[in-house]
């Protein structure tokens, strides 16, 4: 194949135009400037909150201030 003909560079162009769309994805994603220590201390805060939801679920079911419907 001819290094110098017109498919190898169209299809270079198509791969840099498809890396630079892929970057642009990347840096719009969420979190993506979040350090890891940021990131486990985001998720020790979820399973806390995880823990106390789940604790005062238990409480509430257990005062049965309302009923459960049964399927």
């Amino acid at each position: 194949m001819d290094k110098d003909s017109q498919d190898v560079h169209q299809v270079l162009n198509e791969l840099k135009n498809k890396f630079q769309e892929m970057r642009k994805l990347i840096n719009s994603m969420p979190g993506i400037g979040v350090s890891p220590e940021q990131q486990q201390q985001q998720l020790q805060n979820l399973r806390e909150q995880v823990r106390t939801k789940n604790e005062l679920l238990q409480k509430y079911k257990s005062l049965c201030m309302f009923e459960i419907p049964k399927e």
